[in-house]
């Protein structure tokens, strides 16, 4: 069955390509774009009506289609994005803040016709949170390495420090477009502009590649997920062979491929619904009801469409 819905509203939210768009609780939402500014909006939605009014802009690098990474922590929403282009450094801020800590994640990598070597770019980040004003972000470089750094920022929020606590050169060929973590299980799956999805384990000593790399029919991924499924652990890679590639992340195995859009994939992420606790659920009827509601994939394509999918019904029996 088809499903329309009214257009609510159109917003030209940058004055160049949109490169990101997240939804972050039920009023806020974040974009980034190729005119090098992040945007925080604030969503009023209605049944039949919505509006997205501006609420602040930021300056960040976009040269390299390097996207922001945001988490949440105990209510508070914390943004890392690139500072300004060439700087070599990337910053952190919190909604309920104005302020921007900047910090180094540059690094130099030997190219065969320079004996200095040139700026590597990052490709990638995800940042995660530790602790009160404590997070990891992990960089993905043009050159395929992957580092993570461990970041605290001061109780005036005017300051912090970052400290490289990892590095590895990853199996990857080309440079990394797609990264993403399983905090749970302390692991770290990329793809890439080749053929590879590649996984690293993460643990208080550092990175280390934690299985031999699978490869896609094709080469090019554009964005990679993980989630779980009931008790299987999923990895999702948005490719530019027009395919959603499904992988089982332990062994780390091809499942399926699904083919649909008519051009390249752009991105790809998982509905964020979670299991009810007891807490917040007293009924066990209702608990499993709760529980059991379709887990939801979308993908974007270059074609100018996007699709959602129902994860149970596309997974082979």
């Amino acid at each position: 069955m088809l499903l329309k819905r009214q257009l609510a509203q159109v917003k030209e939210a940058h004055s160049a390509a949109i490169l990101s768009v997240c939804g972050v609780g039920d009023k806020t939402v974040i974009t980034q774009g190729r005119d090098n500014k992040l945007k925080v909006w604030e969503l009023v939605a209605t049944e039949f009506s919505g509006s997205l009014d501006l609420v602040r802009s930021i300056d960040v690098d976009s040269i390299n289609f390097c996207k922001f990474t945001y988490c949440v922590y105990k209510g508070t929403v914390w943004i890392a994005a690139l500072d300004e282009a060439g700087s070599g450094s990337a910053f952190l801020c919190s909604l309920k803040n104005e302020q921007k800590v900047s910090f180094s994640i540059g690094r130099r990598t030997r190219m065969k016709t320079s004996a200095d070597g040139r700026e590597d770019s990052p490709m990638c980040l995800k940042i995660e949170a530790v602790a009160d004003r404590r997070f990891h972000l992990l960089v993905a470089y043009e050159s395929t390495v992957l580092q993570r750094f461990a970041i605290s920022v001061d109780e005036s929020l005017d300051t912090c420090t970052a400290e490289c606590t990892g590095s590895v050169t990853t199996a990857h060929d080309e440079p990394i477009m797609g990264l993403d973590y399983d905090l749970k299980q302390q692991q770290v799956y990329t793809c890439a502009a080749d053929n590879k999805v590649c996984c690293c384990s993460v643990d208080e000593k550092g990175i280390v590649e934690s299985a031999a790399p699978v490869l896609l029919k094709n080469a090019g991924g554009s964005d990679i997920r993980h989630f779980a499924l009931g008790t299987k652990s999923l990895l999702v890679v948005a490719g530019w062979d027009y395919c959603m590639h499904i992988f089982e992340e332990k062994p780390l195995r091809s499942i399926c491929s699904i083919p649909f859009h008519r051009a390249g994939l752009t991105s790809v992420d998982m509905s964020s619904l979670g299991s009810a606790s007891e807490d917040q659920i007293s009924s066990e009827t209702v608990r499993q009801r709760w529980n059991s509601r379709p887990r939801w994939l979308v993908a974007a394509s270059r074609d100018s469409r996007i699709s959602l999918w129902d994860v149970a019904g596309i997974m082979p029996s």
